[in-house]
């Protein structure tokens, strides 16, 4: 039987900007703008669930502005970080309901997956639970 290879170390800014994106959930803050100045690189990539994809920081402020614009968000709850070894995950728990009605308050669940170059987040995707299960 051979053995397994030596794990590899993980990057502690890993776990540094997880722990910093959770926390800054859990504080309750509505603004994103202070995380992303320190931990995200401005070219970063965020990938939706449903596959859209807004490349670079100003496209993710917009993304940011038409959800604020559109929902109620009662409560946000971050779990985690989960780090592995070119990232983390954090589980997320919202309360949110439509503005204009169109979708009933209701609890979402989704997951999301950073990963993290040079201390920097590069690229965050958002998994959710599939409607209709």
């Amino acid at each position: 039987m051979s053995e397994a290879p030596p794990a590899k170390a993980i990057d502690p800014r890993i776990i540094e900007v997880g722990k910093a994106t959770v926390e800054h959930v859990n504080s309750g803050a509505g603004d994103d703008r202070p995380l992303w100045d320190k931990h995200w690189n401005p070219k970063f990539v965020s990938v939706e669930g449903d596959g859209a994809v807004f490349e670079g920081r100003q496209a993710v402020e917009g993304k940011h502005e038409w959800w604020n614009s559109a929902m109620t968000v009662h409560s946000c709850k971050a779990e985690g970080p989960f780090v592995g070894a070119n990232g983390f995950a954090v589980k997320y728990t919202m309360d949110v309901e439509a503005k204009d009605g169109s979708m009933p308050r209701n609890t979402m669940h989704e997951v999301a997956n950073y990963t993290v170059e040079n201390g920097k987040v590069i690229r965050e995707e958002f998994l959710g639970a599939p409607h209709n299960c």
